[in-house]
């Protein structure tokens, strides 16, 4: 008697492409705010997000103005960072020895009053770092 070896007709799952990490500068992050602000404009946001339809508009917007194909957990993670970096600005802004320089875009105060709210809120140092295309 020939025995056969009899192959599984399984098949394995294949993992799903990992998109490359999204390099966010700051032109391509206003060009995610402006389509951002468009969408609330027109009524697509609902209570802290946006709807369906906004997100498959704004991903495909996305793609034809900056030719980057990021996917929409990308966009939405990026979002998610904007909001909790709105938040923290706009807490710190309240404090009288912090100002906004409309010229930077940047948060500016005086080297004591940074280092003291650093110490209550060290992931909040980027602030005092770079501009913030969200505070324009």
């Amino acid at each position: 008697m020939v025995s056969r070896i009899m192959r599984s007709r399984r098949q394995v799952p294949q993992q799903p492409e990992q998109q490359p990490r999204a390099r966010w500068t700051n032109g391509v992050t206003k060009v995610f705010l402006d389509m951002m602000v468009d969408q609330v404009q027109r009524g697509n946001r609902i209570s802290n997000s946006f709807s369906k339809k906004a997100w498959k508009h704004m991903s495909a917007e996305f793609y034809r103005k900056t030719s980057l194909r990021w996917d929409l957990e990308q966009l939405k993670s990026k979002y998610a960072v904007l909001r909790r970096q709105y938040a923290i600005a706009s807490s710190l802004l309240e404090r009288s020895e912090f100002s906004l320089d409309e010229s930077t875009g940047m948060i500016s105060a005086n080297d004591e009053a940074w280092a003291a709210y650093i110490k209550v809120c060290s992931f909040c140092c980027f602030l005092q770092l770079k501009t913030s295309p969200a505070l324009d």
